[in-house]
């Protein structure tokens, strides 16, 4: 009977163990330098990629971030300030009491989101329309890691950040004009970040090149490339140090139905877990949100996430009064 009971919790625990996969990647967080970036982070979404702003659940909403989607079915842009963050906990000393760097073109690559491609029809006539509409950056013609073959702009937006034009001709049928089309990561070590994503996230491997790996996470697109594969010195590229605030994308969240066994799968692969499972409160009411954090091997925040009611992208629109 004991040797039934041990096998029987083997099997409940190897269960909890296993990768969950995620209903989708449901938001990329931008920590902006201060509140007036915020307003231009906004804008440019809106004003360039015809973003539109998400409404939240009426219950307690968080009124220091805006939730910016560009087409259906695809994760927000949620854009914040580092002001303090009232009765939450945050996995990292909060942003306003950090050494701030400044923002600039020419500071060293961290480690994380190196930048955000959305997918364009014809680029020529998409940066002609950019231009036009008073979008002013330095496009640049360069060479994608696992796509060397696919016209792609590299531009810079609000901060610094970075953001990628990939043309995609067969995708005339898309509902929006813009989307997502892959997520860059610069990693330090290929096969410990595949590996993270694989037992945290269920990513599934779709394609390999030179130092460079391609992950399907719920909906989305990730590429992961080792500082070489991207052109860039390693010895440059910055670790993320939770003394210091860049403003670029803080973290990543993916959106479950219920996320303890996910939870449970990172404990398991002795992943550190700096947030367990918990109802996000804020002012001292709970919000519809319940959340755990857990760090990549470079130090990068990955938000598992459930939200009451909502098991899909967002769908409602704000009213944003003119």
């Amino acid at each position: 009977m004991k040797n039934i009971i041990v096998v029987f919790c083997f099997i409940i625990f190897s269960f909890n163990a296993m990768a969950q996969k995620p209903i989708l990647l449901d938001d990329i967080h931008y920590y902006v330098s201060d509140s007036s970036v915020r307003n231009i982070a906004v804008n440019y979404f809106k004003t360039f990629f015809k973003g539109r702003s998400m409404a939240e659940q009426v219950m307690n909403p968080l009124p220091f971030i805006d939730l910016i989607s560009l087409g259906s079915d695809e994760a927000t842009f949620n854009i914040s300030s580092p002001e303090p963050i009232s009765s939450i906990k945050l996995a990292i000393k909060n942003p306003l009491f950090r050494e701030k760097v400044k923002p600039s073109t020419s500071n060293l690559p961290i480690y994380g989101v190196r930048w955000v491609a959305f997918n364009t029809t014809n680029i020529r006539k998409t940066v002609r329309k950019l231009l036009k509409s008073g979008y002013g950056f330095a496009a640049e013609n360069f060479t994608l890691p696992t796509e060397p073959e696919v016209n792609a702009v590299a531009m810079y937006g609000f901060d610094s950040n970075i953001i990628v034009l990939v043309e995609r001709p067969n995708m005339k049928n898309m509902k929006t004009e813009f989307g997502i089309d892959h997520l860059q990561l610069l990693v330090n070590n290929l096969e410990d970040n595949v590996r993270f994503y694989q037992n945290v996230l269920a990513a599934e491997i779709i394609d390999k090149a030179d130092r460079s790996t391609v992950l399907k996470i719920g909906n989305q697109r990730f590429v992961l490339s080792e500082p070489e594969a991207l052109g860039l010195v390693r010895e440059q590229v910055m670790e993320r140090n939770p003394k210091k605030f860049v403003a670029n994308i803080d973290h990543l969240g993916f959106l479950y139905d219920e996320i303890e066994p996910a939870f449970y799968g990172a404990k398991a692969n002795r992943y550190k877990v700096v947030v367990e499972p918990q109802r996000m409160i804020y002012n001292k009411k709970p919000t519809p949100y319940t959340y755990c954090i857990v760090m990549s091997p470079d130090n990068f925040q990955i938000e598992l996430q459930q939200e009451d009611g909502r098991t899909s992208a967002r769908k409602i629109y704000k009213n944003v009064q003119k």
